[in-house]
Order: C-alpha cells, then sequence, then structure tokens
C-alpha cells in the first residue's frame, strides 16, 4: 500500500511539473509570436479547473503538494489568457464580428466553470476532479490537432508543449486508470480508455509537430475574411 502511496505521489508531481512546463511554454511562445498557444475551450477548461481545485482541497488539505502545483498553474493560466485576449481577436469570424469576442471568450469561461462544477455535484469533489481532469485532457489533445492543421505552421507552438502534454497524459492515465484512486474505489476502466486515447493522439500531435513547417513572424497572414472562407477560428470545440 506504500509502495503504491510513493507511485501516486510521484505521479502527481509528474504530471503537475508537465503542466507547468506545457503552460511557461505556451506563455512564451504566445508571446514571441504574438499568438495564442491553447485554444479557448482548453483555457476555459484548464482554468476553470485549476480555480475550483484550489478552493475545494485548498480548504481540506491547506498547502499541499497537489494544490501548491495547481496554484503556480493559475498564474501561467492568468498569462495564457492574456495572450488570448491580446491576440485570439484577430481570428475571430466576420460574423458576427469582433465586438463579439470578449463576450463570447468570457461565456466559454463561465459555461467551464458551470461544467466542473456539475460533475462535482454529481459524483463528489475528488471523483468530480479526477473526471473533469481526464476528460479536459482528451479534449485538450484532440483541438491542439485541430489548431495545427489550421496554422499549417508551428505559430505559438513548440515540441515542449507538445512533449509535456504527452507526459501528463501518461501520469493522468496510470494514477487513476491503472494505481486507482481511493477516491474512485480503484482503477478506473472508463478514465483508462480515455486517457489512453489522450495519449495516442498526444503521439499523432508530436508526428504532426515535427513535420509541420516553422513559424516565420514576416510571412504573411490570412485576413479575416480569409480565414472565413477557409472555416475561420472560431467554430465551437475548434477555436
Amino acid at each position: 500500500m506504500e509502495s503504491t502511496q510513493d507511485y501516486s505521489t510521484l505521479l502527481i508531481l509528474l504530471g503537475g511539473l508537465s503542466g507547468i512546463a506545457l503552460y511557461a511554454e505556451a506563455a512564451r511562445v504566445g508571446l514571441r509570436d504574438k499568438g495564442y498557444a491553447i485554444p479557448v475551450w482548453v483555457i476555459g477548461l484548464n482554468f476553470s479547473w485549476a480555480v475550483i481545485h484550489t478552493l475545494l482541497v485548498g480548504k481540506i488539505e491547506g498547502a499541499s503538494l497537489p494544490v501548491l502545483i495547481v496554484a503556480v498553474r493559475i498564474a501561467l493560466d492568468i498569462v495564457v489568457l492574456y495572450t488570448w485576449f491580446k491576440f485570439g481577436g484577430r481570428h475571430f469570424p466576420e460574423n458576427p464580428g469582433e465586438g463579439w469576442f470578449v463576450p463570447w471568450s468570457l461565456l466559454v469561461i463561465v459555461v467551464a466553470f458551470i461544467l466542473h462544477s456539475a460533475v462535482i455535484m454529481q459524483f463528489g469533489i475528488s471523483p468530480g476532479l479526477a473526471y473533469t481532469a481526464v476528460m479536459q485532457n482528451f479534449v485538450m489533445s484532440l483541438l491542439f490537432i485541430a489548431m495545427l492543421a489550421r496554422r499549417k505552421r508551428r505559430k505559438a507552438q513548440s515540441m515542449i508543449i507538445a512533449v509535456a502534454k504527452l507526459t501528463g497524459s501518461l501520469a493522468l492515465t496510470i494514477l487513476y486508470g491503472v494505481l486507482g484512486a481511493e477516491a474512485l474505489d480503484g482503477p478506473s476502466n472508463l478514465l483508462l480508455v480515455i486517457g489512453s486515447l489522450s495519449c495516442l493522439f498526444d503521439l499523432i500531435y508530436i508526428a504532426l509537430l515535427s513535420k509541420a513547417k516553422p513559424y516565420e513572424k514576416n510571412q504573411q497572414q490570412p485576413t479575416i475574411v480569409q480565414q472565413n472562407m477557409t472555416g475561420g477560428e472560431f467554430n465551437a470545440f475548434r477555436s
């Protein structure tokens, strides 16, 4: 039992440090390339999860290792949110217009808080946070690939982000799907399947990113009209 607990602590630390590395790099390349490195739905889901985790788990455990790691992530989330609000508006569709960019973005964040809260109310704090962590990680895997497919270049993306994402997915999958958590009454087959799929798509993202052309700052960017003609940046979960 002690051995399992030691492995769980190690996986929590590995997953937490991977998340910190991912968001620190996302903030860096976003500011460097004047673009957002993480799609808005992922930002909303991750930021709301981190805030809820800190408030609920912090009240129970105090300044524990998971709480401190997530608190650092919140600070990085805020920087990533800044890059979204600073640079994301230029990709907003002409219809309904850029004036809707901020309201839409805020709506996404509010919806993310509602979704996480609903899951936690249904399953409890620890199980709810576990389920939502793995689910949003899977959404992140899919949207990273979609973002790269649209851009066709490495703008605001890097291999550090991709590898950190895979490392975090592996840690979550083993923690909840193989070792199991006390709050989940052991390993969860559901989280094992979803986590494994996340790892698969993370590997695909790494492969695609390794072949993508580097981003050059002086290259001409598509106009909003051109983006609308090719599908834009803002179709719900594609953004």
